[in-house]
């Protein structure tokens, strides 16, 4: 054999140890993280998440360090290192190995080779493996044998977590141990939702489709050991060294206290309603008027659940009749069944021949939809409802004129308020304007003041039932009327055939109108006059008394009833085809919103609760308060939740608690006050 082929057999022991070392090495990490994780478990139980991530990281430990070894020593296995390595151990070799390997020296190796082929190495190799591998393999042995000598549950444990096996590690047998720190909850929902049964160990809070069937378990003595929902004593039930307590899920949040004084414990039940079908119907896309009886329908409908539909129709209502004499005949078209999707379409057609439809009649037409739920239902959607009406002979002859609109006096207010709001600006830059620039704005607001002033004349003379005499006009230079020119001119325009008409009182309705506005006018002109020479503050109470006549003015124009009007009875019900079938219950009316009495009683109980934290006590109280507000206050409930989630695990529940005090402050109100335009400095 010659020297290269003896050292290519020391690379392949050398290769075969250092993976060796490897695996052994890679043994202890990913042992020492199990037997680490199985201490830290049995001095308190890890939740399951924390021994699902060790029971992976063991692993990962353990692969890790095996390939990081490999890869440091990936360069070591080469024939020059081996050589190397030999030359280190076996000083009589001088060189003649390393130099046999080096391709310099090819043509003197038959040489180097007869010079060591009497020198043995192979002892030397052995001694030095066997010495390297004591330790790993002794650390291996070691962890190994702990390992196995732990108890199966607690290895168990960590290697395969699973939900429910804290149970496994046996009760805590100490006189003051608490018998509920350690229990497993079971939620199996209704068999219609198709949802699997989930488990949560040591539960502050149980969600679940209401009517899921609920199981607590724990381990330990059951003497004195009480369970209640509300005023209801739950049956417990024993097996082996265990103890149950089945339930089904209410309809309504509410509480179960576990009790075995001196210990209680609190858990919250947290209902999901299954939701009734949502039902949209697509066509006919809006109400209709037919003047023929026939045809056609088509009909289609998109409707959704959120556990699984059972079937879904039209329905349909022909109410024939008027006045208070109407008769009424129902039925239905396009029943569908559903394989329990949480999706689907419904379509169909109506032939409106085969309702025997005379003019007049009214079809009344909706999309019904019900679920599968066969614990407290089933639930029953409807879609809106659509019309489709018959025209009556002779219906269509008339000709429909709409009414004038009236006359818009709001313009005259919104226009003197704007030249209110633009005086009072001109008279706070009055510091920094020029007199001629200030003056000249101040003519420029006197002259929409004159405008505005026609226009209250026009509308005086309008309502008198005269025709306005030219106030202004750009054609002729005649000057504008004075206030005793203006009332002489509203007199001539109340005299018919030399009588007056009869303003004896204030109910007249004339009266009642143009005296504001006759009033509104001389203020005008007082206005008018102080903005013309610049007096743009003097002008100011004038404009104001004129915006104020205006206001009576258009309050003097609402029209008010006198007595009680009758009352239109209507069935409403019966109107919007929200009646009830003999097979199907009508939908869930949603919850109103919070009151103000209901936010002051929340938060008087969420302050009380806060007092008495930290103590088990306060965190008592902050659960029950969160089992009324999950109906009465769904997002403080959430945020409520949180921080409960926090004070049990021992955290700092500050930020949770203010965001939940947060959500309770009543938000900013705005409430109508006097207008900016009315506020008079």
């Amino acid at each position: 054999m010659t020297t290269l082929q003896r050292l290519n057999r020391v690379r392949v022991l050398l290769s075969l140890a250092l993976v060796t070392f490897a695996i052994t090495w890679g043994l202890v990490a990913g042992s020492s993280v199990l037997l680490l994780a199985v201490l830290v478990d049995a001095l308190g139980a890890l939740p399951l998440a924390a021994r699902q991530i060790i029971s992976v990281a063991s692993v990962i430990v353990g692969f890790g360090v095996m390939l990081l070894i490999l890869h440091r020593s990936r360069t070591v296995l080469s024939r020059e290192s081996v050589a190397l390595w030999l030359e280190d151990r076996l000083p009589e070799l001088r060189y003649a190995l390393v130099t046999l390997v080096d391709e310099r020296y090819a043509l003197s190796r038959s040489r180097l080779d007869s010079s060591i082929a009497g020198i043995s190495w192979t002892s030397s190799v052995a001694r030095r493996l066997f010495g390297s591998a004591v330790f790993p393999l002794t650390a291996c042995a070691g962890s190994l044998a702990l390992l196995l000598s732990l108890p199966s549950h607690s290895l168990g444990r960590i290697r395969t977590p699973h939900i429910g096996d804290i149970l496994e590690r046996g009760p805590d047998t100490r006189p003051d141990a608490d018998p509920f720190a350690t229990i497993v909850a079971t939620i199996s929902p209704p068999p219609y939702t198709h949802l699997p049964a989930h488990t949560i160990e040591n539960p502050e809070t149980l969600k679940g489709v209401v009517g899921s069937v609920v199981q607590i378990e724990g381990r330990g003595d059951t003497a004195g050991l009480t369970g209640r929902l509300g005023d209801r004593v739950l049956e417990r039930m024993t097996r082996a060294d265990h103890w149950f307590l089945n339930l089904a899920m209410p309809d309504s949040a509410s509480g179960i206290w576990l009790e075995r004084l001196p210990h209680r414990r609190l858990i919250v039940l947290e209902p999901i309603p299954d939701s009734v079908p949502a039902v949209e119907l697509l066509g006919p896309a809006r109400d209709s008027v037919l003047r023929d009886p026939g045809g056609r329908l088509g009909l289609d409908a998109r409707v959704h659940d959120d556990f699984g539909l059972r079937d879904a129709w039209f329905e349909y209502i022909v109410s024939t009749g008027e006045g208070e004499n109407f008769t009424f005949r129902s039925g239905e078209v396009g029943r569908t069944h559903f394989a329990n999707d949480a999706d689907g379409t419904i379509a169909s057609q109506l032939a409106l021949e085969s309702l025997k439809l005379v003019p007049g009649n009214i079809v009344h037409l909706r999309a019904v939809a019900r679920d599968g739920n066969s614990t407290t239902g089933p639930g029953v959607g409807y879609s809106e409802t659509r019309t489709i009406r018959i025209l009556r002979a002779g219906e269509g002859d008339s000709i429909a004129i709409d009414a004038a609109a009236p006359a818009e006096g709001d313009s005259s207010l919104l226009s003197e308020r704007m030249l209110i709001l633009t005086t009072e600006a001109l008279v706070r830059q009055r510091t920094r304007l020029a007199r001629d620039s200030f003056v000249e704005v101040s003519r420029t607001i006197g002259g929409d003041q004159a405008t505005l002033r026609k226009r209250v004349a026009d509308i005086i003379f309008l309502r008198l039932g005269a025709e306005a005499p030219g106030e202004e006009s750009e054609d002729t230079a005649a000057a504008p009327l004075t206030p005793d020119a203006m009332l002489a001119a509203a007199q001539q325009a109340t005299t018919v055939n030399g009588e007056a008409l009869d303003f004896s009182t204030d109910e007249s309705p004339v009266v009642a109108l143009n005296k504001p506005l006759l009033e509104a006018y001389n203020a005008m002109w007082d206005a008018g006059r102080s903005l013309e020479i610049g007096e743009a503050r003097q002008a100011l109470p004038h404009m104001r008394a004129a915006l104020e006549a205006i206001q009576r003015a258009r309050q003097a124009e609402r029209l008010y009833l006198r007595g009680r009007p009758t009352a239109t009875v209507v069935d409403v019900n019966r109107v919007r085809l929200a009646g009830k079938r003999a097979d199907a219950g009508s939908s869930r009316v949603g919850q109103r919103p919070t009151e103000e009495r209901t936010i002051e009683r929340l938060v008087s109980r969420f302050t009380t609760a806060i007092d008495l934290l930290p103590t088990s006590a306060g965190v008592d109280s902050l659960s029950l308060l969160r089992i009324d507000a999950l109906s009465l206050a769904p997002d403080f409930a959430g945020a409520l939740g949180d921080a409960i989630a926090d004070l049990r695990g021992g955290r700092d529940a500050t930020s949770q608690l203010i965001r939940a005090r947060r959500l309770l402050a009543r938000p900013a109100e705005s409430r109508p006050g006097i207008s900016s335009w009315d506020v008079i400095p």
